[in-house]
This record gives structure tokens, sequence and C-alpha cells, in this order.
């Protein structure tokens, strides 16, 4: 085993600094963490950024430090490519040197689900480096063996860092928990973005249809890059923007025909959900009859409002998704070891601008692909 220093830089958030991330991320000095049972420490060469670490630096909806008071510092990063340092008791599948990645979910492993092999149904599921502390913006993470995967030989150590949350949750709902199969039509909100760009490479990789919904030019040359073909820019759909939910039945009826136009009649078989109270009713709406709302979050607020007649009297079906589980994870990572998939890290920040990249996370909404940070350890 490597000996580990005592101390190391970590991003930390505190609840007195709760704000906007350059307000409540702040570089501290934090003791390094030790492997308990099942555990592994690693040593981090580039964690991934995403939307989660921007509600814990807000504390929005919950205090995110009362999910762990063990830790009262909150360490985030939900994402990270590294190093094996150290293994816990009971760990036989690791060793120090192995090269890694990580899956976000972390889970008792001793309920009925979690020795079923169906731990992304674990009812004390939590995701790591938000639930949780000791996530990937430390020098040293320390996290569950179940959540380390092999490192894709080909790739980068920001490349490795920048897709696991992202591919593997969209692996999960598309795959896993929608059945998505070949000629499905599928709409897919904020599609230049971290998990959409994934969604539009998993849909051509299974012979399914993306339709991409996007809100610049640039975001729609982006898809075309990744070979989608149908693009739809919600610029032209003003009602899109609110955060009310003012949607009309006039200007929903106009969404679902532009898709139509785009599909040559076809409604979507399943709609990729992941922006909530902006978009929600428009989804259960253009969804096909017998077809599927997917949903894993949402980012523009989680209080959503529908007509549900259209729910009922078409079939329809939302379903609720959260994280994944170690079988999506190795199977969403194969694809890309086999280069069927590709990490879409657009820009990589160093260590020390953590803060700066989640801020500009905060302000662009959505970016184009997704971003890393480089430790360069």
């Amino acid at each position: 085993m490597v000996a580990l220093p005592y101390q190391m830089p970590a991003w930390v958030v505190r609840e007195e600094r709760h704000g906007d991330p350059l307000h409540a991320m702040l570089l501290e000095s934090v003791l390094v963490p030790k492997a308990r049972r099942g555990e592994v420490i690693v040593l981090v060469k580039a964690a991934g950024i995403n939307h989660n670490h921007l509600w814990a630096c807000k504390g929005l909806p919950i205090k995110i430090s009362k999910l762990h008071p063990e830790d009262p510092e909150h360490i985030g990063g939900s994402d990270a490519a590294g190093v094996v340092v150290s293994v816990g008791p009971g760990v036989s599948r690791w060793k120090a040197g192995d090269e890694v990645i990580t899956h976000p979910c972390q889970v008792c492993g001793l309920c009925d689900v979690c020795l079923g092999l169906m731990t992304g149904l674990c009812h004390k599921q939590k995701a790591w480096g938000f639930e949780t502390s000791y996530g990937s913006f430390a020098h040293y993470a320390r996290v569950q063996a179940q959540q380390l995967l092999p490192k894709p030989k080909h790739l980068s150590w920001a490349e490795a860092s920048s897709y696991g949350l992202k591919l593997f949750t969209t692996y999960r709902m598309l795959v896993t928990q929608s059945n998505m199969k070949r000629s499905d039509y599928v709409l897919i909100w904020g599609a230049s973005g971290g998990m959409g760009s994934y969604a539009i490479q998993l849909c051509l990789a299974m012979g399914a249809k993306p339709i991409c919904v996007v809100s610049s030019l640039e975001k729609a040359d982006y898809c075309r890059s990744l070979g989608a073909e149908m693009i739809l820019d919600r610029r032209e759909f003003p009602y899109l923007q609110s955060t009310g939910n003012n949607e009309s039945p006039s200007e929903l009826k106009r969404f679902g025909q532009a898709v139509k136009a785009l599909t040559g009649g076809h409604l979507p078989d399943i709609v990729f959900e992941h922006t909530g109270v902006q978009t929600f009713a428009t989804s259960v709406f253009v969804a096909s009859s017998q077809g599927k709302v997917v949903l894993c979050g949402a980012t523009s607020g989680y209080k959503l409002s529908f007509d549900a007649r259209y729910l009922w009297m078409q079939q329809k079906q939302i379903i609720g998704t959260y994280g994944c589980d170690g079988k999506d994870a190795a199977a969403a990572n194969r694809l890309v070891e086999q280069h069927i998939i590709k990490p879409t890290l657009s820009e990589t920040f160093a260590f020390e601008s953590a803060a700066i990249a989640h801020q500009r996370l905060l302000k662009d909404r959505v970016c184009v692909g997704s971003l890393s940070l480089s430790l360069d350890l």
C-alpha cells in the first residue's frame, strides 16, 4: 500500500456558506479519509462536474450536510478517474495501482435487493459526492469498492472522469427502465448537454431515432456532429422558457406538429426528461399513445403540473429513475471500452479553478458536452 499523507486539499461546502459556487466552495486542508470495510481510497487524477453540486452549493432543496452528519464538511464530486492507493477490509477485486473510474451510486450491500444484485433499487442508495462526503473534488476520494470500474485504456484521465454519472444514468433511463428498441423515436431535452449527448449516442448505437431539442445553432451543430439529424430549436416555442405552468393547448399542439414534421408523422415513443417544470407538461402531451416519459431529475424545478388526461386516455407511462446500479454502469462502460460511445468532454479546468468551473455551469445552465477538473497528481 502507498503511504498516504495526513491532510489533503479539498473543495469544501459548509452550511454557513451556501449560495453560488464562487461563494460556497472553498479550498481547505482536510484529513485524508481512511478506507473502511468494503471501501477503497482513490488518488484522484481527474473529476467530472455535474449539476448536483450546484444544488449542494445552494443547500437546496435540502442542506446536504444533514445527510451525512458524521462528516460536517461536504466534499462533493460524483465522478472520478484515478488510481487505487488503499483498500479496506473485505476488498479483494481491487488493489493498489489499479486505474479506475467510478459510478456514483452507494448502497447498503445488505438488503434483499443488494444481495440479489439489484442495487439500483436499494432503499438506502445514496449519490456519492452529493448525499455523501469525500467525493472527487479532493486529492483523495473514499468510495465503495462496488463503485469501481476499469478505466478505459484509450482515454485520458480527464475524458475518463467526464462521463460516469451522466452516461450510466442515461443508460439506465433508456435501456434498463424504458426498454428502448430499434426504430423507437426518442425526444431528448437538452440534447447537447452532458446527459443529452450520451442519449444521442445510445439511441444511434441501438438503432433508435433521436429527436434533439436545443437552444442555439451551436448546440444544434454539436448534436449533428454526434450523428443526430432531427433537431428542434426550443427558442421557437417561447412558452418553454417559462418556469410557470402556462402551456396553452394550441402551443402544445404546435410543438407536437413540429415533431411530426421531422419524423414523418410519428410522435416519440420515449421522452428523455430531466429538465422538469419548463418541459414536463409538453413531455406528457407529446409522447405517443402508450409512450413513455422517463424522468431522472428536474433542473428547472421539481414541482410539476400537467394535464393528466393525456396520460390515462392514451395509456402513457411516467417512469421515475435514479442513478444506476453496477450492472448498468458495467454495461455502459463496455460500450466506451469498445469505442461505441465516446466521451463528450468539452472543457477541462485546473483543480484550483473548481469554483469558477461550477459558476460557469450555473450561469450557462446547459453547456455543450461535459466539464472536468484535472488534478495532474
